[in-house]
Protein backbone atom coordinates (compact mmCIF):
# COMPACT_ATOMS: atom_id res chain seq x y z
CA UNK A 1 0.00 0.00 0.00
CA UNK A 2 1.47 3.29 -1.08
CA UNK A 3 0.49 6.85 -0.37
CA UNK A 4 1.90 10.07 -1.69
CA UNK A 5 2.96 11.45 1.69
CA UNK A 6 4.21 8.83 4.05
CA UNK A 7 7.29 7.84 5.93
CA UNK A 8 8.11 4.35 4.67
CA UNK A 9 9.21 3.13 8.06
CA UNK A 10 8.70 -0.61 8.54
CA UNK A 11 6.01 -1.20 11.13
CA UNK A 12 5.13 -4.67 12.30
CA UNK A 13 2.86 -6.35 14.73
CA UNK A 14 4.60 -8.75 17.08
CA UNK A 15 5.16 -12.28 15.80
CA UNK A 16 2.03 -13.34 17.63
CA UNK A 17 -0.02 -10.98 15.46
CA UNK A 18 1.42 -11.16 11.98
CA UNK A 19 -1.73 -10.52 10.00
CA UNK A 20 -0.64 -9.24 6.62
CA UNK A 21 2.53 -10.08 4.74
CA UNK A 22 4.08 -7.55 2.41
CA UNK A 23 7.34 -7.51 0.54
CA UNK A 24 9.95 -4.80 1.15
CA UNK A 25 9.19 -1.80 -0.99
CA UNK A 26 11.34 1.23 -1.61
CA UNK A 27 9.99 4.74 -1.92
CA UNK A 28 11.34 8.15 -1.10
CA UNK A 29 14.71 6.38 -0.82
CA UNK A 30 13.75 4.56 2.39
CA UNK A 31 12.99 0.81 2.29
CA UNK A 32 10.00 -0.70 3.98
CA UNK A 33 10.79 -4.03 5.58
CA UNK A 34 8.80 -7.12 4.66
CA UNK A 35 6.41 -8.09 7.37
CA UNK A 36 3.27 -6.78 8.89
CA UNK A 37 2.23 -3.58 10.44
CA UNK A 38 2.51 -2.69 14.03
CA UNK A 39 -0.05 0.00 14.73
CA UNK A 40 0.86 3.21 13.02
CA UNK A 41 -2.19 5.37 13.48
CA UNK A 42 -2.23 7.23 16.71
CA UNK A 43 -5.39 8.96 17.86
CA UNK A 44 -4.99 12.01 20.04
CA UNK A 45 -7.54 13.38 22.46
CA UNK A 46 -7.04 17.02 21.53
CA UNK A 47 -6.39 16.78 17.79
CA UNK A 48 -7.24 13.83 15.55
CA UNK A 49 -4.20 12.90 13.44
CA UNK A 50 -3.91 10.09 10.92
CA UNK A 51 -0.38 8.80 10.64
CA UNK A 52 -0.05 7.32 7.18
CA UNK A 53 2.01 4.31 6.32
CA UNK A 54 1.49 0.60 6.05
CA UNK A 55 -1.51 0.78 8.32
CA UNK A 56 -4.35 -1.48 9.30
CA UNK A 57 -6.51 1.61 9.60
CA UNK A 58 -7.89 3.89 6.91
CA UNK A 59 -9.79 6.20 9.22
CA UNK A 60 -9.17 7.15 12.81
CA UNK A 61 -12.88 7.25 13.52
CA UNK A 62 -13.42 3.79 12.06
CA UNK A 63 -14.89 2.52 15.33
CA UNK A 64 -18.03 4.43 14.42
CA UNK A 65 -17.94 4.24 10.65
CA UNK A 66 -16.94 0.59 10.06
CA UNK A 67 -18.77 -2.62 10.87
CA UNK A 68 -17.17 -4.54 13.69
CA UNK A 69 -15.30 -7.41 12.07
CA UNK A 70 -15.05 -9.41 15.29
CA UNK A 71 -18.83 -9.23 15.74
CA UNK A 72 -19.20 -10.60 12.23
CA UNK A 73 -16.90 -13.45 13.11
CA UNK A 74 -19.02 -14.36 16.12
CA UNK A 75 -22.08 -14.30 13.87
CA UNK A 76 -20.31 -16.53 11.29
CA UNK A 77 -20.24 -13.70 8.78
CA UNK A 78 -16.49 -13.43 8.31
CA UNK A 79 -15.15 -11.97 5.12
CA UNK A 80 -14.57 -14.16 2.10
CA UNK A 81 -11.14 -15.70 1.63
CA UNK A 82 -9.13 -15.40 -1.52
CA UNK A 83 -7.70 -18.85 -2.22
CA UNK A 84 -6.18 -19.25 -5.66
CA UNK A 85 -4.98 -22.81 -5.30
CA UNK A 86 -6.49 -26.10 -6.34
CA UNK A 87 -5.42 -27.59 -3.01
CA UNK A 88 -8.16 -25.96 -0.97
CA UNK A 89 -9.05 -27.69 2.28
CA UNK A 90 -11.83 -26.48 4.55
CA UNK A 91 -11.81 -27.18 8.27
CA UNK A 92 -14.60 -26.70 10.78
CA UNK A 93 -14.78 -23.08 11.84
CA UNK A 94 -14.36 -21.65 8.35
CA UNK A 95 -10.58 -22.09 7.97
CA UNK A 96 -9.62 -22.47 4.33
CA UNK A 97 -6.19 -23.78 3.44
CA UNK A 98 -4.81 -23.29 -0.03
CA UNK A 99 -1.48 -24.63 -1.27
CA UNK A 100 0.14 -26.30 1.71
CA UNK A 101 3.51 -26.39 -0.05
CA UNK A 102 3.73 -22.60 0.10
CA UNK A 103 6.99 -20.93 1.06
CA UNK A 104 7.52 -17.35 2.05
CA UNK A 105 10.18 -16.55 -0.54
CA UNK A 106 11.62 -17.74 -3.79
CA UNK A 107 15.33 -16.95 -4.35
CA UNK A 108 14.61 -14.07 -6.74
CA UNK A 109 12.19 -12.50 -4.25
CA UNK A 110 14.57 -12.75 -1.32
CA UNK A 111 17.48 -11.42 -3.37
CA UNK A 112 15.43 -8.32 -4.18
CA UNK A 113 14.98 -7.70 -0.47
CA UNK A 114 18.68 -8.05 0.16
CA UNK A 115 19.43 -5.52 -2.58
CA UNK A 116 17.48 -2.84 -0.73
CA UNK A 117 18.82 -3.78 2.70
CA UNK A 118 22.44 -3.82 1.58
CA UNK A 119 22.09 -0.57 -0.39
CA UNK A 120 20.80 1.17 2.72
CA UNK A 121 23.20 -0.65 5.08
CA UNK A 122 20.43 -2.36 7.04
CA UNK A 123 22.82 -5.05 8.22
CA UNK A 124 20.85 -6.24 11.24
CA UNK A 125 17.74 -6.65 9.12
CA UNK A 126 19.75 -8.58 6.55
CA UNK A 127 21.13 -10.87 9.25
CA UNK A 128 17.60 -11.47 10.48
CA UNK A 129 16.49 -12.65 7.05
CA UNK A 130 19.55 -14.89 6.74
CA UNK A 131 18.67 -16.43 10.08
CA UNK A 132 15.10 -17.14 8.99
CA UNK A 133 15.79 -18.38 5.47
CA UNK A 134 19.21 -20.09 5.32
CA UNK A 135 17.94 -22.64 2.79
CA UNK A 136 16.81 -19.92 0.37
CA UNK A 137 20.02 -17.92 0.81
CA UNK A 138 22.01 -21.02 -0.16
CA UNK A 139 20.11 -21.15 -3.44
CA UNK A 140 20.92 -17.50 -4.10
CA UNK A 141 24.62 -18.08 -3.44
CA UNK A 142 24.57 -21.01 -5.88
CA UNK A 143 23.01 -18.89 -8.60
CA UNK A 144 19.45 -20.20 -8.50
CA UNK A 145 16.72 -17.79 -9.51
CA UNK A 146 17.32 -14.49 -11.23
CA UNK A 147 19.20 -12.65 -8.55
CA UNK A 148 19.19 -8.87 -8.73
CA UNK A 149 22.24 -8.61 -6.47
CA UNK A 150 25.36 -7.06 -7.92
CA UNK A 151 28.62 -8.91 -7.39
CA UNK A 152 29.71 -6.70 -4.42
CA UNK A 153 26.25 -7.17 -2.88
CA UNK A 154 26.43 -10.93 -3.39
CA UNK A 155 29.83 -10.97 -1.68
CA UNK A 156 28.36 -8.98 1.24
CA UNK A 157 25.50 -11.50 1.48
CA UNK A 158 27.96 -14.39 1.45
CA UNK A 159 30.00 -12.75 4.22
CA UNK A 160 26.90 -12.37 6.40
CA UNK A 161 25.92 -15.97 5.71
CA UNK A 162 29.37 -17.15 6.80
CA UNK A 163 29.11 -15.12 10.00
CA UNK A 164 25.83 -16.81 10.84
CA UNK A 165 26.27 -20.38 9.66
CA UNK A 166 29.93 -21.22 9.10
CA UNK A 167 31.45 -23.64 11.60
CA UNK A 168 35.21 -23.79 12.06
CA UNK A 169 37.64 -22.09 9.72
CA UNK A 170 37.78 -23.34 6.17
CA UNK A 171 36.48 -22.62 2.70
CA UNK A 172 33.90 -19.85 3.00
CA UNK A 173 30.97 -18.75 0.92
CA UNK A 174 32.61 -15.36 0.58
CA UNK A 175 35.65 -16.93 -1.09
CA UNK A 176 33.37 -19.10 -3.25
CA UNK A 177 31.43 -16.02 -4.37
CA UNK A 178 34.61 -14.16 -5.22
CA UNK A 179 35.84 -17.19 -7.17
CA UNK A 180 32.61 -17.31 -9.14
CA UNK A 181 33.81 -14.21 -11.00
CA UNK A 182 37.43 -15.10 -11.66
CA UNK A 183 38.02 -18.83 -11.18
CA UNK A 184 37.35 -20.64 -14.47
CA UNK A 185 36.63 -23.93 -12.70
CA UNK A 186 33.99 -22.41 -10.42
CA UNK A 187 32.44 -20.39 -13.25
CA UNK A 188 32.21 -23.53 -15.35
CA UNK A 189 30.78 -25.47 -12.42
CA UNK A 190 27.95 -22.99 -11.89
CA UNK A 191 27.04 -23.14 -15.56
CA UNK A 192 27.15 -26.94 -15.58
CA UNK A 193 25.16 -27.04 -12.34
CA UNK A 194 22.23 -25.29 -13.99
CA UNK A 195 22.27 -27.81 -16.84
CA UNK A 196 22.56 -30.66 -14.31
CA UNK A 197 19.50 -29.45 -12.40
CA UNK A 198 17.55 -29.17 -15.65
CA UNK A 199 18.36 -32.79 -16.55
CA UNK A 200 17.44 -34.03 -13.09
CA UNK A 201 14.21 -32.05 -13.18
CA UNK A 202 13.38 -33.77 -16.47
CA UNK A 203 14.15 -37.19 -14.94
CA UNK A 204 17.34 -37.55 -16.98
CA UNK A 205 19.96 -38.54 -14.37
CA UNK A 206 22.22 -40.27 -16.92
CA UNK A 207 22.47 -37.14 -19.04
CA UNK A 208 23.13 -35.14 -15.85
CA UNK A 209 26.03 -37.39 -14.83
CA UNK A 210 27.62 -37.00 -18.27
CA UNK A 211 28.42 -33.42 -17.26
CA UNK A 212 31.12 -34.80 -14.89
CA UNK A 213 30.69 -32.13 -12.23
CA UNK A 214 33.04 -33.70 -9.67
CA UNK A 215 35.88 -34.71 -11.98
CA UNK A 216 35.94 -31.26 -13.56
CA UNK A 217 36.44 -29.72 -10.11
CA UNK A 218 38.84 -32.13 -8.43
CA UNK A 219 41.81 -30.00 -9.37
CA UNK A 220 40.00 -26.79 -8.41
CA UNK A 221 40.37 -24.78 -5.23
CA UNK A 222 36.78 -24.52 -4.00
CA UNK A 223 35.85 -27.22 -1.50
CA UNK A 224 32.29 -25.86 -1.42
CA UNK A 225 31.97 -26.37 -5.18
CA UNK A 226 33.30 -29.92 -4.92
CA UNK A 227 30.93 -30.69 -2.05
CA UNK A 228 27.96 -29.39 -4.02
CA UNK A 229 29.01 -31.29 -7.14
CA UNK A 230 29.32 -34.49 -5.10
CA UNK A 231 25.89 -33.91 -3.57
CA UNK A 232 24.27 -33.48 -6.97
CA UNK A 233 25.94 -36.55 -8.44
CA UNK A 234 24.91 -38.51 -5.34
CA UNK A 235 21.29 -37.57 -6.03
CA UNK A 236 21.56 -38.61 -9.68
CA UNK A 237 23.06 -41.98 -8.74
CA UNK A 238 20.27 -42.42 -6.20
CA UNK A 239 17.72 -41.83 -8.97
CA UNK A 240 19.45 -44.50 -11.06
CA UNK A 241 19.42 -46.88 -8.07
CA UNK A 242 23.23 -47.10 -8.22
CA UNK A 243 23.43 -46.99 -4.45
CA UNK A 244 27.17 -47.65 -3.85
CA UNK A 245 28.06 -44.74 -6.18
CA UNK A 246 25.45 -42.57 -4.49
CA UNK A 247 26.84 -43.38 -1.04
CA UNK A 248 30.37 -42.62 -2.20
CA UNK A 249 29.44 -39.20 -3.58
CA UNK A 250 27.20 -38.19 -0.68
CA UNK A 251 29.81 -39.32 1.86
CA UNK A 252 32.36 -37.19 0.02
CA UNK A 253 30.06 -34.19 0.27
CA UNK A 254 29.38 -34.69 3.99
CA UNK A 255 33.09 -35.07 4.78
CA UNK A 256 33.92 -31.84 2.95
CA UNK A 257 31.18 -29.91 4.72
CA UNK A 258 30.97 -31.21 8.28
CA UNK A 259 33.71 -29.05 9.80
CA UNK A 260 33.16 -25.71 8.13
CA UNK A 261 29.52 -25.99 7.10
CA UNK A 262 27.69 -28.35 9.47
CA UNK A 263 24.27 -26.93 8.56
CA UNK A 264 24.71 -28.04 4.96
CA UNK A 265 26.30 -31.31 6.08
CA UNK A 266 23.18 -32.15 8.09
CA UNK A 267 20.99 -31.77 5.01
CA UNK A 268 23.26 -33.96 2.89
CA UNK A 269 23.42 -36.43 5.78
CA UNK A 270 19.71 -37.20 5.41
CA UNK A 271 20.28 -37.99 1.73
CA UNK A 272 23.22 -40.20 2.61
CA UNK A 273 21.08 -42.13 5.06
CA UNK A 274 18.46 -42.68 2.37
CA UNK A 275 21.07 -44.10 -0.03
CA UNK A 276 22.35 -46.36 2.73
CA UNK A 277 18.81 -47.55 3.44
CA UNK A 278 18.31 -48.54 -0.19
CA UNK A 279 21.65 -50.33 -0.15
CA UNK A 280 20.58 -52.35 2.88
CA UNK A 281 23.21 -50.76 5.16
CA UNK A 282 20.82 -50.20 8.04
CA UNK A 283 23.32 -49.45 10.78
CA UNK A 284 25.04 -46.84 8.64
CA UNK A 285 21.63 -45.39 7.79
CA UNK A 286 20.80 -44.96 11.48
CA UNK A 287 24.18 -43.34 12.16
CA UNK A 288 23.82 -40.85 9.30
CA UNK A 289 20.28 -39.95 10.33
CA UNK A 290 21.31 -39.47 13.97
CA UNK A 291 24.28 -37.29 13.02
CA UNK A 292 22.13 -35.09 10.79
CA UNK A 293 19.39 -34.41 13.35
CA UNK A 294 21.97 -33.87 16.12
CA UNK A 295 23.49 -30.97 14.16
CA UNK A 296 20.15 -29.33 13.42
CA UNK A 297 18.82 -29.72 16.96
CA UNK A 298 21.97 -28.21 18.45
CA UNK A 299 21.93 -25.23 16.10
CA UNK A 300 18.28 -24.50 16.83
CA UNK A 301 19.41 -23.17 20.19
CA UNK A 302 22.99 -22.17 19.43
CA UNK A 303 22.16 -20.05 16.39
CA UNK A 304 18.35 -20.05 16.14
CA UNK A 305 18.32 -22.20 13.04
CA UNK A 306 14.99 -22.21 11.16
CA UNK A 307 14.67 -25.01 8.62
CA UNK A 308 11.27 -26.69 9.02
CA UNK A 309 11.64 -28.65 5.79
CA UNK A 310 14.60 -30.48 7.32
CA UNK A 311 12.45 -31.78 10.19
CA UNK A 312 9.68 -32.83 7.83
CA UNK A 313 12.19 -34.89 5.87
CA UNK A 314 13.82 -36.22 9.02
CA UNK A 315 10.43 -37.46 10.24
CA UNK A 316 9.70 -39.09 6.90
CA UNK A 317 13.16 -40.71 6.64
CA UNK A 318 13.43 -41.87 10.26
CA UNK A 319 14.76 -45.45 10.39
CA UNK A 320 12.18 -48.05 11.26
CA UNK A 321 11.99 -48.83 14.99
CA UNK A 322 14.48 -46.05 15.73
CA UNK A 323 13.20 -43.62 18.39
CA UNK A 324 13.94 -39.95 18.35
CA UNK A 325 17.06 -39.48 20.53
CA UNK A 326 16.31 -38.00 23.94
CA UNK A 327 19.03 -35.37 23.45
CA UNK A 328 17.44 -34.19 20.21
CA UNK A 329 13.97 -34.00 21.73
CA UNK A 330 15.36 -32.07 24.68
CA UNK A 331 17.01 -29.52 22.39
CA UNK A 332 13.76 -29.06 20.47
CA UNK A 333 11.81 -28.66 23.71
CA UNK A 334 14.23 -25.93 24.78
CA UNK A 335 13.73 -24.26 21.42
CA UNK A 336 9.98 -24.24 22.03
CA UNK A 337 10.31 -22.97 25.59
CA UNK A 338 9.33 -19.36 24.92
CA UNK A 339 6.03 -20.39 23.34
CA UNK A 340 4.56 -22.13 26.45
CA UNK A 341 4.67 -25.42 24.53
CA UNK A 342 6.03 -27.46 27.41
CA UNK A 343 6.20 -31.09 26.39
CA UNK A 344 7.07 -33.93 28.70
CA UNK A 345 6.61 -37.65 29.17
CA UNK A 346 3.30 -37.11 30.91
CA UNK A 347 2.04 -34.80 28.15
CA UNK A 348 2.50 -36.94 25.05
CA UNK A 349 2.70 -40.56 24.01
CA UNK A 350 4.82 -39.80 21.00
CA UNK A 351 7.94 -37.63 20.64
CA UNK A 352 6.81 -36.99 17.09
CA UNK A 353 4.51 -34.36 18.63
CA UNK A 354 7.58 -32.30 19.57
CA UNK A 355 8.89 -32.58 16.01
CA UNK A 356 5.67 -31.33 14.44
CA UNK A 357 5.32 -28.55 16.99
CA UNK A 358 8.84 -27.44 16.05
CA UNK A 359 7.93 -27.53 12.35
CA UNK A 360 4.79 -25.51 13.06
CA UNK A 361 6.50 -22.82 15.14
CA UNK A 362 9.37 -22.49 12.65
CA UNK A 363 6.95 -22.20 9.72
CA UNK A 364 5.03 -19.51 11.60
CA UNK A 365 8.20 -17.51 12.23
CA UNK A 366 8.99 -17.78 8.51
CA UNK A 367 5.42 -16.68 7.66
CA UNK A 368 4.60 -20.01 6.00
CA UNK A 369 1.27 -19.98 7.74
CA UNK A 370 -0.59 -22.82 6.05
CA UNK A 371 2.30 -25.21 6.58
CA UNK A 372 2.36 -24.08 10.21
CA UNK A 373 -1.33 -24.83 10.75
CA UNK A 374 -1.09 -28.38 9.42
CA UNK A 375 2.07 -29.17 11.40
CA UNK A 376 0.54 -27.85 14.63
CA UNK A 377 -2.61 -29.89 14.03
CA UNK A 378 -0.46 -33.00 13.61
CA UNK A 379 1.24 -32.26 16.91
CA UNK A 380 -2.09 -31.66 18.64
CA UNK A 381 -3.38 -35.05 17.46
CA UNK A 382 -0.47 -36.82 19.18
CA UNK A 383 -0.91 -35.42 22.69
CA UNK A 384 -3.30 -36.03 25.56
CA UNK A 385 -2.82 -32.97 27.79
CA UNK A 386 -5.68 -30.48 27.56
CA UNK A 387 -3.48 -27.54 28.50
CA UNK A 388 -0.92 -28.43 25.85
CA UNK A 389 -3.67 -28.84 23.26
CA UNK A 390 -4.82 -25.32 24.16
CA UNK A 391 -1.29 -23.98 23.65
CA UNK A 392 -1.06 -25.67 20.27
CA UNK A 393 -4.42 -24.21 19.31
CA UNK A 394 -3.14 -20.79 20.35
CA UNK A 395 -0.25 -21.24 17.90
CA UNK A 396 -2.70 -22.36 15.22
CA UNK A 397 -4.72 -19.19 15.76
CA UNK A 398 -1.59 -17.09 15.34
CA UNK A 399 -0.82 -18.91 12.10
CA UNK A 400 -4.35 -18.24 10.87
CA UNK A 401 -3.92 -14.55 11.62
CA UNK A 402 -0.56 -14.62 9.85
CA UNK A 403 -2.27 -16.14 6.83
CA UNK A 404 -4.94 -13.46 6.69
CA UNK A 405 -7.77 -15.50 8.21
CA UNK A 406 -8.68 -13.71 11.45
CA UNK A 407 -12.20 -15.16 11.48
CA UNK A 408 -11.32 -18.78 12.28
CA UNK A 409 -8.51 -17.53 14.53
CA UNK A 410 -10.93 -15.42 16.54
CA UNK A 411 -13.19 -18.41 17.08
CA UNK A 412 -10.29 -20.26 18.71
CA UNK A 413 -9.19 -17.24 20.72
CA UNK A 414 -12.69 -16.59 22.01
CA UNK A 415 -12.86 -20.13 23.38
CA UNK A 416 -9.38 -19.87 24.91
CA UNK A 417 -10.19 -16.53 26.51
CA UNK A 418 -12.78 -18.25 28.69
CA UNK A 419 -10.48 -21.04 29.92
CA UNK A 420 -7.44 -20.88 32.21
CA UNK A 421 -6.66 -17.35 33.42
CA UNK A 422 -3.18 -17.07 31.91
CA UNK A 423 -3.88 -18.47 28.46
CA UNK A 424 -7.22 -16.67 28.58
CA UNK A 425 -5.53 -13.33 29.12
CA UNK A 426 -3.03 -14.02 26.36
CA UNK A 427 -5.85 -14.90 23.96
CA UNK A 428 -7.72 -11.78 25.05
CA UNK A 429 -4.68 -9.62 24.30
CA UNK A 430 -4.61 -10.91 20.74
CA UNK A 431 -8.34 -10.33 20.37
CA UNK A 432 -7.76 -6.81 21.65
CA UNK A 433 -5.23 -6.19 18.93
CA UNK A 434 -7.65 -7.48 16.31
CA UNK A 435 -10.23 -5.06 17.68
CA UNK A 436 -7.77 -2.19 17.35
CA UNK A 437 -6.89 -3.35 13.86
CA UNK A 438 -10.54 -3.15 12.88
CA UNK A 439 -10.85 0.35 14.29
CA UNK A 440 -12.58 -0.45 17.60
CA UNK A 441 -10.25 1.71 19.64
CA UNK A 442 -12.13 1.86 22.95
CA UNK A 443 -12.98 -1.84 23.00
CA UNK A 444 -9.47 -2.86 22.03
CA UNK A 445 -7.91 -0.65 24.68
CA UNK A 446 -10.17 -2.00 27.39
CA UNK A 447 -9.51 -5.63 26.45
CA UNK A 448 -5.75 -5.07 26.30
CA UNK A 449 -5.67 -3.20 29.59
CA UNK A 450 -7.54 -6.02 31.29
CA UNK A 451 -5.45 -8.82 29.76
CA UNK A 452 -2.00 -7.36 30.35
CA UNK A 453 -2.35 -7.43 34.15
CA UNK A 454 -0.99 -11.01 34.21
CA UNK A 455 1.69 -10.48 31.53
CA UNK A 456 4.57 -11.01 33.98
CA UNK A 457 3.58 -14.68 33.98
CA UNK A 458 3.50 -14.99 30.18
CA UNK A 459 6.35 -16.32 28.01
CA UNK A 460 9.04 -13.65 27.84
CA UNK A 461 8.83 -12.69 24.16
CA UNK A 462 5.06 -12.81 24.20
CA UNK A 463 5.02 -10.52 27.24
CA UNK A 464 7.34 -8.02 25.61
CA UNK A 465 5.36 -7.95 22.39
CA UNK A 466 2.14 -7.34 24.33
CA UNK A 467 3.81 -4.54 26.27
CA UNK A 468 4.98 -2.99 23.02
CA UNK A 469 1.40 -3.06 21.77
CA UNK A 470 0.27 -1.51 25.03
CA UNK A 471 2.81 1.27 24.54
CA UNK A 472 1.41 1.91 21.08
CA UNK A 473 -2.10 1.96 22.46
CA UNK A 474 -1.02 4.73 24.87
CA UNK A 475 0.11 6.75 21.87
CA UNK A 476 -3.18 6.06 20.14
CA UNK A 477 -4.93 7.69 23.09
CA UNK A 478 -2.59 10.66 23.12
CA UNK A 479 -0.58 9.62 26.19
CA UNK A 480 2.83 10.30 24.71
CA UNK A 481 4.98 10.14 27.82
CA UNK A 482 3.71 6.71 28.90
CA UNK A 483 3.74 5.30 25.38
CA UNK A 484 7.28 6.36 24.49
CA UNK A 485 8.60 5.26 27.89
CA UNK A 486 7.06 1.80 27.53
CA UNK A 487 8.32 1.35 23.97
CA UNK A 488 11.83 2.35 25.04
CA UNK A 489 11.66 -0.05 27.97
CA UNK A 490 10.57 -2.94 25.74
CA UNK A 491 13.23 -2.02 23.19
CA UNK A 492 15.95 -2.43 25.80
CA UNK A 493 14.49 -5.77 26.92
CA UNK A 494 14.51 -7.06 23.34
CA UNK A 495 18.14 -5.99 23.01
CA UNK A 496 18.96 -7.90 26.21
CA UNK A 497 17.59 -11.16 24.76
CA UNK A 498 19.23 -10.50 21.38
CA UNK A 499 15.92 -10.12 19.54
CA UNK A 500 17.18 -7.39 17.25
CA UNK A 501 14.24 -7.60 14.87
CA UNK A 502 11.63 -6.81 17.53
CA UNK A 503 13.86 -4.16 19.10
CA UNK A 504 14.13 -2.59 15.67
CA UNK A 505 10.35 -2.48 15.34
CA UNK A 506 9.99 -0.58 18.61
CA UNK A 507 12.39 2.07 17.38
CA UNK A 508 10.65 2.34 14.00
CA UNK A 509 7.36 3.03 15.76
CA UNK A 510 8.96 5.68 17.95
CA UNK A 511 10.62 7.31 14.93
CA UNK A 512 7.36 7.33 12.98
CA UNK A 513 5.49 8.88 15.88
CA UNK A 514 8.03 11.69 16.23
CA UNK A 515 8.07 12.31 12.49
CA UNK A 516 4.32 12.59 12.20
CA UNK A 517 4.05 14.84 15.23
CA UNK A 518 6.74 17.18 13.86
CA UNK A 519 9.20 16.56 16.70
CA UNK A 520 12.22 16.88 14.45
CA UNK A 521 15.05 16.57 16.96
CA UNK A 522 13.49 13.50 18.60
CA UNK A 523 12.89 11.96 15.18
CA UNK A 524 16.52 12.44 14.18
CA UNK A 525 17.68 10.94 17.47
CA UNK A 526 15.50 7.87 16.87
CA UNK A 527 16.84 7.47 13.32
CA UNK A 528 20.40 7.73 14.63
CA UNK A 529 19.69 5.01 17.17
CA UNK A 530 18.20 2.85 14.42
CA UNK A 531 21.27 3.31 12.27
CA UNK A 532 23.49 2.27 15.17
CA UNK A 533 21.35 -0.83 15.70
CA UNK A 534 21.56 -1.81 12.04
CA UNK A 535 25.34 -1.75 12.22
CA UNK A 536 25.49 -4.22 15.14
Amino acid sequence: MRTSQRIPLPQRLPESLLIHRSKIRSQDSEPVQRGTVRFIIFVFTVLTIQITGCSFFNRVDSEKSKPKALDKVIANQSASIDANSNKDVRFDGGLLLGNTDNVAYQPNELSSLFVELIETEKWSSARSLIGLYPDVVLKILLGEGKSSLTQPQLIALARLFDQKWQGSSGDSWESFTRSSQKDAAVIGFLESRQAFLLHVGNNQPKEALELNLVSDLESGQSQLAIAEAARLEGIAYLMLEEYPNSIERLSQSVNLLKQSHPYQASKVGLLLGEAQRHAGRHEQWKASWNDAIAIQSRWINDRRLMDPEFWKKAAFLRPVSTPWPASTIRQLEIGLGDTSLEFGAEQTLDNEAVIWATVGVQCLKRHESQNAILALKKSEALIASRSLKDELQMQQALAMIDGGQPGPASAILLRLSSTDRLIGDRAQAILATLKLQNGSLAQGMNLLQSAIKTCNQWPRSERLRAQADYGLSYLMRGREEQGIALLNHVHEKFIAIDDIDQANQCLWNIATYYKQTDQTSEYRAALKKLKEMESL
